[in-house]
Protein backbone atom coordinates (compact mmCIF):
# COMPACT_ATOMS: atom_id res chain seq x y z
CA UNK A 1 0.00 0.00 0.00
CA UNK A 2 2.94 2.51 0.46
CA UNK A 3 3.25 2.47 -3.35
CA UNK A 4 0.17 4.40 -3.31
CA UNK A 5 0.42 6.52 -0.80
CA UNK A 6 1.01 10.15 -2.69
CA UNK A 7 -2.64 9.50 -4.82
CA UNK A 8 -4.77 8.22 -1.38
CA UNK A 9 -3.06 11.33 0.28
CA UNK A 10 -4.20 13.57 -2.20
CA UNK A 11 -7.66 12.41 -2.68
CA UNK A 12 -10.10 14.40 -1.66
CA UNK A 13 -11.67 11.57 0.48
CA UNK A 14 -8.73 11.75 3.23
CA UNK A 15 -8.42 15.56 3.00
CA UNK A 16 -6.98 16.27 6.38
CA UNK A 17 -6.08 12.99 7.03
CA UNK A 18 -2.15 12.98 8.17
CA UNK A 19 0.14 10.44 6.90
CA UNK A 20 0.26 8.63 10.42
CA UNK A 21 -2.91 8.13 10.90
CA UNK A 22 -3.41 6.52 7.05
CA UNK A 23 -2.85 3.10 8.22
CA UNK A 24 -5.34 2.63 11.25
CA UNK A 25 -8.03 4.42 8.74
CA UNK A 26 -7.37 1.84 6.22
CA UNK A 27 -7.75 -0.91 8.39
CA UNK A 28 -10.87 0.71 9.92
CA UNK A 29 -12.68 0.66 6.15
CA UNK A 30 -11.68 -2.67 5.84
CA UNK A 31 -9.45 -1.64 2.89
CA UNK A 32 -8.56 -4.19 -0.06
CA UNK A 33 -7.00 -4.17 -3.21
CA UNK A 34 -7.90 -5.62 -6.46
CA UNK A 35 -6.71 -6.01 -9.87
CA UNK A 36 -8.43 -6.17 -13.21
CA UNK A 37 -7.91 -6.92 -16.77
CA UNK A 38 -9.37 -4.34 -19.68
CA UNK A 39 -12.61 -4.79 -20.32
CA UNK A 40 -13.38 -6.79 -17.10
CA UNK A 41 -16.82 -5.55 -15.68
CA UNK A 42 -16.32 -4.88 -12.02
CA UNK A 43 -19.73 -4.63 -11.06
CA UNK A 44 -22.52 -4.81 -12.85
CA UNK A 45 -26.16 -3.63 -13.37
CA UNK A 46 -28.79 -5.54 -10.60
CA UNK A 47 -26.02 -6.25 -8.28
CA UNK A 48 -25.02 -4.70 -4.92
CA UNK A 49 -21.80 -2.35 -4.58
CA UNK A 50 -21.33 -1.88 -0.87
CA UNK A 51 -17.88 -0.59 -0.85
CA UNK A 52 -16.78 2.98 -2.49
CA UNK A 53 -13.43 2.82 -4.81
CA UNK A 54 -10.51 4.43 -6.11
CA UNK A 55 -8.79 3.79 -8.52
CA UNK A 56 -4.71 3.36 -7.83
CA UNK A 57 -3.92 2.84 -11.62
CA UNK A 58 -5.60 2.32 -14.80
CA UNK A 59 -9.29 3.83 -15.39
CA UNK A 60 -12.81 2.73 -14.99
CA UNK A 61 -15.91 3.44 -17.49
CA UNK A 62 -19.47 3.37 -15.84
CA UNK A 63 -21.48 2.70 -18.32
CA UNK A 64 -25.32 2.31 -19.33
CA UNK A 65 -26.41 -0.47 -20.92
CA UNK A 66 -30.21 -0.89 -22.45
CA UNK A 67 -32.09 -3.77 -23.15
CA UNK A 68 -30.83 -4.58 -26.74
CA UNK A 69 -27.52 -3.69 -25.08
CA UNK A 70 -26.97 -0.17 -26.36
CA UNK A 71 -24.30 1.24 -24.32
CA UNK A 72 -23.82 4.56 -23.57
CA UNK A 73 -20.99 6.12 -20.95
CA UNK A 74 -21.99 7.96 -18.17
CA UNK A 75 -18.26 8.93 -16.68
CA UNK A 76 -14.72 8.09 -16.92
CA UNK A 77 -12.52 7.49 -13.32
CA UNK A 78 -9.44 7.97 -13.63
CA UNK A 79 -6.28 7.22 -11.11
CA UNK A 80 -6.89 9.05 -8.13
CA UNK A 81 -10.75 9.45 -8.52
CA UNK A 82 -13.68 7.67 -6.32
CA UNK A 83 -16.87 5.45 -7.20
CA UNK A 84 -19.75 4.01 -5.83
CA UNK A 85 -19.74 6.15 -3.64
CA UNK A 86 -23.57 6.72 -3.80
CA UNK A 87 -24.23 2.89 -3.61
CA UNK A 88 -21.88 2.72 -1.10
CA UNK A 89 -23.87 4.98 1.34
CA UNK A 90 -27.13 3.38 0.33
CA UNK A 91 -25.85 0.03 0.45
CA UNK A 92 -30.02 -1.73 -0.29
CA UNK A 93 -29.68 0.00 -3.56
CA UNK A 94 -28.99 -1.82 -7.07
CA UNK A 95 -26.61 -0.54 -9.29
CA UNK A 96 -27.73 0.49 -12.56
CA UNK A 97 -24.88 0.86 -14.39
CA UNK A 98 -22.06 -1.48 -14.94
CA UNK A 99 -18.24 -0.76 -13.92
CA UNK A 100 -15.53 -1.85 -16.57
CA UNK A 101 -12.02 -1.29 -16.79
CA UNK A 102 -10.67 0.30 -19.80
CA UNK A 103 -7.36 -1.10 -19.32
CA UNK A 104 -5.24 -3.04 -16.95
CA UNK A 105 -6.52 -0.99 -13.34
CA UNK A 106 -5.77 -1.91 -9.68
CA UNK A 107 -8.43 -0.15 -7.32
CA UNK A 108 -9.11 0.15 -3.37
CA UNK A 109 -12.49 -0.56 -1.74
CA UNK A 110 -13.56 0.68 1.31
CA UNK A 111 -16.32 -0.18 3.12
CA UNK A 112 -17.95 3.09 4.67
CA UNK A 113 -19.93 1.85 7.36
CA UNK A 114 -17.72 3.37 10.42
CA UNK A 115 -17.71 7.05 8.13
CA UNK A 116 -21.51 6.58 8.01
CA UNK A 117 -22.05 5.58 11.49
CA UNK A 118 -19.18 8.68 12.62
CA UNK A 119 -17.18 6.60 14.45
CA UNK A 120 -19.88 5.64 17.25
CA UNK A 121 -18.53 3.87 20.12
CA UNK A 122 -14.96 5.35 19.27
CA UNK A 123 -15.65 7.78 22.48
CA UNK A 124 -14.63 11.80 22.22
CA UNK A 125 -10.97 11.08 21.01
CA UNK A 126 -9.22 11.24 17.95
CA UNK A 127 -10.44 8.49 16.29
CA UNK A 128 -13.88 9.84 16.24
CA UNK A 129 -12.59 13.52 14.88
CA UNK A 130 -11.38 11.41 12.07
CA UNK A 131 -14.51 9.61 10.98
CA UNK A 132 -15.99 12.75 11.36
CA UNK A 133 -13.27 14.16 8.70
CA UNK A 134 -13.57 11.90 6.34
CA UNK A 135 -18.00 12.50 6.72
CA UNK A 136 -17.19 15.50 5.82
CA UNK A 137 -14.75 14.74 2.54
CA UNK A 138 -17.19 12.18 1.51
CA UNK A 139 -20.23 15.05 1.54
CA UNK A 140 -18.43 16.91 -0.70
CA UNK A 141 -17.43 14.26 -3.23
CA UNK A 142 -20.91 13.67 -3.35
CA UNK A 143 -21.58 17.54 -4.25
CA UNK A 144 -18.96 17.70 -6.89
CA UNK A 145 -20.17 14.40 -8.62
CA UNK A 146 -23.47 15.79 -8.49
CA UNK A 147 -22.24 18.96 -10.04
CA UNK A 148 -20.43 16.67 -13.01
CA UNK A 149 -23.76 15.09 -13.61
CA UNK A 150 -25.72 18.71 -14.15
CA UNK A 151 -22.70 19.67 -16.89
CA UNK A 152 -23.43 16.29 -18.26
CA UNK A 153 -27.02 16.95 -18.51
CA UNK A 154 -25.98 20.66 -20.31
CA UNK A 155 -23.95 18.65 -22.87
CA UNK A 156 -27.16 16.28 -23.93
CA UNK A 157 -29.40 18.86 -23.83
CA UNK A 158 -27.89 20.22 -26.91
CA UNK A 159 -30.50 19.70 -30.15
CA UNK A 160 -27.85 18.43 -32.52
CA UNK A 161 -24.41 16.90 -32.47
CA UNK A 162 -22.28 19.61 -32.75
CA UNK A 163 -24.46 21.39 -29.94
CA UNK A 164 -23.78 18.60 -27.73
CA UNK A 165 -19.77 18.69 -28.89
CA UNK A 166 -19.12 22.76 -28.69
CA UNK A 167 -21.03 22.34 -24.93
CA UNK A 168 -18.67 19.33 -24.00
CA UNK A 169 -15.10 20.49 -25.45
CA UNK A 170 -16.39 24.08 -24.20
CA UNK A 171 -16.48 22.14 -20.66
CA UNK A 172 -12.85 20.56 -21.48
CA UNK A 173 -11.63 23.77 -22.04
CA UNK A 174 -12.43 25.41 -19.15
CA UNK A 175 -11.42 22.60 -16.64
CA UNK A 176 -8.08 22.48 -18.66
CA UNK A 177 -7.59 26.18 -17.94
CA UNK A 178 -6.80 26.50 -21.77
CA UNK A 179 -8.05 25.61 -25.52
CA UNK A 180 -5.49 22.67 -26.31
CA UNK A 181 -6.51 19.52 -23.79
CA UNK A 182 -6.81 15.62 -24.09
CA UNK A 183 -10.30 14.27 -23.51
CA UNK A 184 -10.35 10.72 -21.87
CA UNK A 185 -12.45 9.01 -24.65
CA UNK A 186 -11.85 7.74 -27.86
CA UNK A 187 -14.15 8.59 -30.65
CA UNK A 188 -16.60 5.66 -30.02
CA UNK A 189 -16.06 6.14 -26.18
CA UNK A 190 -17.08 9.85 -26.90
CA UNK A 191 -20.21 9.10 -28.93
CA UNK A 192 -21.27 6.88 -26.31
CA UNK A 193 -20.84 9.58 -23.55
CA UNK A 194 -23.16 11.94 -26.22
CA UNK A 195 -24.78 9.26 -26.82
CA UNK A 196 -24.37 10.35 -30.61
CA UNK A 197 -23.62 7.85 -33.21
CA UNK A 198 -19.91 7.50 -34.06
CA UNK A 199 -20.03 7.94 -37.72
CA UNK A 200 -22.20 11.03 -37.03
CA UNK A 201 -19.82 12.30 -34.71
CA UNK A 202 -17.13 11.85 -36.82
CA UNK A 203 -18.49 13.59 -39.60
CA UNK A 204 -19.06 16.82 -37.58
CA UNK A 205 -15.68 16.90 -36.17
CA UNK A 206 -14.35 16.87 -39.67
CA UNK A 207 -16.73 19.72 -40.65
CA UNK A 208 -15.46 21.62 -37.25
CA UNK A 209 -12.04 21.50 -38.40
CA UNK A 210 -12.58 22.21 -42.08
CA UNK A 211 -14.40 25.79 -40.34
CA UNK A 212 -11.14 26.51 -38.23
CA UNK A 213 -12.87 25.73 -35.09
CA UNK A 214 -10.71 23.20 -34.07
CA UNK A 215 -7.74 20.45 -34.89
CA UNK A 216 -7.44 17.08 -33.19
CA UNK A 217 -5.53 13.87 -33.06
CA UNK A 218 -6.99 11.11 -31.83
CA UNK A 219 -7.92 12.42 -27.94
CA UNK A 220 -6.34 15.53 -27.95
CA UNK A 221 -7.86 18.76 -28.79
CA UNK A 222 -6.93 22.21 -29.42
CA UNK A 223 -9.75 24.94 -30.49
CA UNK A 224 -8.81 27.39 -32.60
CA UNK A 225 -11.81 29.82 -32.50
CA UNK A 226 -12.90 29.26 -28.56
CA UNK A 227 -14.50 32.57 -28.33
CA UNK A 228 -16.87 31.08 -30.89
CA UNK A 229 -17.68 27.83 -28.35
CA UNK A 230 -20.27 28.89 -25.27
CA UNK A 231 -18.91 29.51 -21.83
Amino acid sequence: MKKYEKILLSQPFFAGIAEEDMEKVLSCLSARMQEYERGSVLFRQGEKMEQMGIVLEGSLSLEKEDFWGNRSILAVVEAGEVFGEVYACRKERTLNINVTAQCRTKVLLLDLTPVLDRGEGEGPGKEKALYEKLTVNLVHILADKTWSMARKTEYLSGRGIREKVEAYLSAQAQMAGGGDFIIPFNRQELADFLAVDRSALSRELGKMRREGILDYRKNHFRLLAADRLPD
